[in-house]
C-alpha cells in the first residue's frame, strides 16, 4: 500500500496544542544536552509558540500525514555573527511525531525551509542538532550539511569556578564597561550666566544714562 504524501503548512494559533506536544517529544529526545539548557519545563511554552507564529521574522511549519500532525519546524533567518553580510535561514525546533519516522517527513520540512529560503533570496539553510541525536545528524550530512562550527554552551557559575580568581591587574569587564558609559555620558548644557542689577536697565531708561 502506497505512503500517503506528506503535507507542510504554515502554523496558525490554532495549532498551538499540537505543536506544544511536539516541543514536548522533541525535548524528551535531546536527552542531558537539551535538559542542562532547559532543567524546567518552560511554563509559557504556548505564549512562546503564539508569539513566534505571529511574528514576521518567523515562520512555523507544521507537517502531516494521514491527515495527522506529523511535525514540525521553526525557521529564522539569521546572521551568522555580527561580521557577517550575508544570512542564514536557522531551521530549530525540528521534530518527527513517533509513528511518522520515516515517512518523508524530514525531508517535507527540509523542502519547506528550503522553499523559504527561496522567498526571503537567502542562501544557505542551517540546523542546529543535540548531539545525543546521532541518526539525525547522519541524516542531515547525507542532505549535504555540513558541520561550520561546534557551539559549546557553560553555565556562568561552572565557568567562574574553573576559570579561578582574577588577577588584580586585569581590568574587569564591569569596570570598563562602567567607565566607558561614563565617558559616552552626555555632559548638563551649561547654565546661562546670571545678570547683575547693574546690567539690567529700568523699563523705559536708555541703558547709557
Amino acid at each position: 500500500m502506497p505512503r500517503s504524501p506528506v503535507s507542510t503548512r504554515l502554523a496558525t494559533t490554532d495549532d498551538i496544542p499540537v505543536l506544544v506536544a511536539l516541543w514536548h517529544e522533541l525535548r524528551q529526545l535531546g536527552g542531558r544536552a537539551e535538559r542542562a539548557m532547559n532543567p524546567v519545563a518552560i511554563p509559557d511554552i504556548a505564549m512562546r509558540l503564539r508569539q513566534a507564529i505571529v511574528d514576521d521574522n518567523c515562520h512555523v511549519v507544521l507537517a502531516s500525514a494521514d491527515g495527522e500532525p506529523a511535525g514540525m519546524a521553526i525557521y529564522r533567518p539569521i546572521r551568522p555573527d555580527p561580521l557577517s553580510d550575508s544570512l542564514v535561514l536557522q531551521m530549530t525546533h525540528v521534530i518527527v511525531a513517533t509513528g511518522k519516522r520515516r515517512r518523508g517527513v524530514g525531508r517535507a520540512l527540509l523542502a519547506a525551509g528550503a522553499d523559504i529560503a527561496d522567498s526571503l533570496a537567502v542562501e544557505h539553510v542551517g540546523v542546529g542538532i543535540y548531539p545525543s541525536l546521532r541518526d539525525a545528524s547522519r541524516f542531515y550530512a547525507r542532505l549535504g550539511f555540513a558541520p561550520v562550527l561546534v557551539q559549546r554552551i557553560a553555565p556562568v557559575g561552572v565557568l567562574r569556578r574553573r576559570l579561578g580568581g582574577t588577577d588584580g591587574t586585569v581590568a574587569r569587564v564591569e569596570d570598563l564597561v562602567r567607565r566607558r558609559n561614563r565617558i559616552r555620558r552626555p555632559l548638563p548644557a551649561p547654565r546661562p550666566p546670571r545678570r547683575t542689577p547693574e546690567a539690567v536697565a529700568p523699563t523705559g531708561t536708555d541703558p547709557r544714562r
